[in-house]
């Protein structure tokens, strides 16, 4: 099963999305909204609290993930890694099932491939991360090693740059999978890397515990229609 993956004028309007109810931001709009959100969240007090629930939720959910700052090359990836309880070939075809991968992982709207290349896919994303920062859209450039690893890099749409990594390796006789996740998102001028870094240290251990309970029960803890995406 096939398919897991700026500047307009500034006197462009927000534009509804009819069928979730969200208002996306038109880039240059979003762009803003974005610096000054970050702003806020990264130096108020308040803002700080206003961000220990989720905090908490992730924390009581994977209490022993660990997510540490690696150069690769000469970028900073956040990087996590997770044992998960099923081979690594059940592990990248959840990974690979990009169509589906709305419903499984949190935050991630729309993944479609536009694209197909064989080991080589161009896949179409929308994601609304935690917190208000809006929706996002991005196109990826995808290179597959099946059961091995899945590599990524931004082609076109929001940020500057989006690279990062999915890695298996078969551990314990090949029973379980050692999972690495590896991302380095670039917001350009308008997004502070800060930001972009507690956002990061938020989300991706929902993204790992989503993984790890679809691999290892099959329940879709996100619950969400893929059709309703598409759009």
């Amino acid at each position: 099963m096939r398919g897991i993956s700026v500047l307009f004028s500034l006197q462009a309007s927000s534009k509804p999305d009819n069928q979730k109810g969200r208002t996306i931001l038109n880039p240059v709009k979003r762009s803003y909204a974005a610096f000054w959100a970050g702003c806020f969240l990264i130096f108020a007090p308040v803002a700080a609290q206003m961000g220990q629930p989720v905090a908490a939720k992730v924390e009581n959910a994977v209490a022993s993930l660990d997510i540490t700052d690696e150069i690769q090359g000469q970028k900073t990836f956040q990087v996590s890694r997770m044992i998960v309880k099923a081979k690594a070939e059940q592990v990248y075809r959840l990974l690979t099932d990009y169509e589906n991968a709305p419903n499984v992982f949190p935050h991630l709207l729309k993944c479609h491939v536009i694209e197909d290349h064989g080991s080589v896919k161009v896949v179409q994303h929308r994601i609304h991360p935690s917190g208000p920062f809006g929706t996002y859209e991005y196109i990826l450039q995808l290179k597959e090693t099946p059961s091995k690893s899945l590599e990524w890099h931004r082609i076109s749409g929001d940020f500057k740059e989006v690279d990062g990594f999915w890695k298996l390796e078969p551990i314990e006789g090949g029973r379980s999978t050692m999972v690495t996740y590896s991302s380095h998102i670039n917001g350009g001028f308008f997004i502070p890397q800060a930001m972009i870094k507690r956002q990061v240290h938020q989300d991706m251990p929902e993204v790992m515990t989503a993984l790890k309970t679809q691999a290892e029960t099959g329940t879709q803890i996100a619950g969400r229609p893929v059709a309703n995406r598409h759009n």
